[in-house]
């Protein structure tokens, strides 16, 4: 799988085999083929009615906002004022935390993501419950917010770097470092949590360059904290303080400078992007702009997509999917194919993650993971892997409909989300 190449087989054998203590794909191609090679009866082989596909990985989201996706997003200064703080600011509490998360781990699971880079809030109750309910393949930081936001979530300085040493000390390689943005988190937080996650070996995570308004806003703030007087770019920010590199993956990433460009493919850092989030006011977007892939991938940086929860108006990456070919294509940029919609949601985002040697497409030897989503209706034309995604996402009457497409979810050999059968 890559962008230009997506390998469809219209009736195949997906083979597990457990071997050293896992699941793992044992053989993938033609039915025929690979039930000869087994010595099987092709006919006594219950098949599956829908179509089977790689799990996805979303490389950003905030869990903690899922009761906002559907509130009014006029700019994103104001929605995170007006809606997403006051609703973080309820994680405080253990009892909403767990139930929450209970329900919210679910349901992601129930959208055929099985991996990612998440958000929380501050508060280690709301760390704790989506750690307990979240699988492996998420690592999770609670946001840190130390300056220009709500008293109610304002952390002192010692009070941020604290969190993140709970959260390393506690959960090790799953907690990912999350200065929440530059304007919130104090240079000194960032440097310090920076130099953490560089000694442990751990993801960190942040947005960047999201809107013009905040570029303005960033960098009005920065001009007055010393050492940062002179920076240039948002990104320069980042820089000094030590958090870009290999293992950083920032949100967004819309509105790049040339010199940012240069840095964040210096640095090797990745890019997450949230089409469904930063689409026009009108399609429940912050109608922050449109993300040049072409401009990123020139440059060799690497970059997948993401839902961005709950900027992003819907859990499925489906919808994610969906709204990446259609913006570009609105555009007249036309390498946004659905197949390139799949790869940057699959297996690129394994391969930002960490997970690729051993998660995100079916070769042989990988763990045993796949989603099965409904499958097209029998007169669509499906002769090309492009053909069948179009058709498979084409089901869709509305976008809330992409939350109920998958009807089960595999990790690991295991069943973690199969769709009750509707009761007639």
């Amino acid at each position: 799988m890559s962008d230009t190449d997506c390998q469809l087989y219209q009736d195949a054998l997906l083979v597990g085999r457990f071997h050293g203590g896992e699941w793992l794909v044992d053989a993938i191609g033609p039915a025929k083929d690979i039930a000869t090679s087994y010595g099987w009866n092709l006919k006594e082989i219950p098949s599956c009615e829908g179509t089977l596909l790689p799990p996805f990985y979303d490389t950003h989201f905030h869990w903690v906002q899922d009761d906002v996706r559907q509130m009014p997003k006029a700019s994103l200064l104001e929605w995170l004022e007006r809606y997403t703080f006051p609703e973080e600011a309820r994680f405080e509490d253990p009892a909403y935390a767990e139930n929450k998360a209970k329900a919210f781990w679910s349901r992601i699971l129930g959208t055929g993501t099985a991996g990612g880079l998440c958000y929380s809030s501050i508060h280690d109750t709301a760390l704790d419950a989506a750690m307990k309910y979240a699988p492996p393949c998420f690592r999770i930081g609670g946001a840190m917010m130390t300056m220009n936001c709500p008293d109610f979530l304002r952390q002192r300085k010692r009070e941020a770097i604290a969190a993140a040493r709970y959260g390393v000390e506690t959960y090790g390689d799953r907690y990912c470092v999350s200065p929440r943005f530059a304007p919130t988190t104090h240079p000194e937080v960032m440097k310090e949590t920076a130099k953490l996650a560089n000694k442990n070996g751990l993801f960190q995570q942040t947005h960047l360059d999201e809107t013009r308004a905040e570029i303005e806003w960033v960098l009005g703030i920065y001009s007055d904290i010393a050492g940062f007087e002179d920076v240039e770019t948002y990104t320069e920010i980042y820089e000094r303080c030590g958090v870009l590199g290999p293992r950083t993956v920032m949100g967004h990433a819309i509105h790049l400078e040339e010199t940012e460009l240069e840095l964040l493919a210096r640095s090797d850092t990745a890019i997450a992007s949230c089409p469904s989030s930063n689409a026009p006011v009108d399609d429940d977007g912050l109608g922050s702009g449109l993300f040049n892939f072409e401009q990123v991938e020139e440059r060799g940086i690497r970059w997948a997509l993401a839902s961005d929860i709950g900027g992003g108006p819907y859990l499925s990456m489906f919808d994610v999917m969906s709204s990446f070919v259609s913006q570009n294509r609105d555009e007249g940029v036309f390498a946004a194919t659905y197949c390139k919609a799949l790869y940057r949601s699959t297996l690129a985002g394994a391969q930002i993650l960490g997970h690729a040697d051993h998660k995100g497409n079916f070769a042989t030897g990988k763990s045993f993971d796949f989603i099965e989503c409904i499958a097209p209706p029998s007169d669509a034309k499906c002769g090309t892997a492009e053909e069948l995604l179009l058709a498979t996402i084409g089901q869709a009457q509305n976008r809330s409909e992409f939350d109920n497409f998958v009807l089960r979810t595999i990790i690991d050999g295991q069943s973690v989300f199969e769709k009750e059968p509707l009761i007639s």
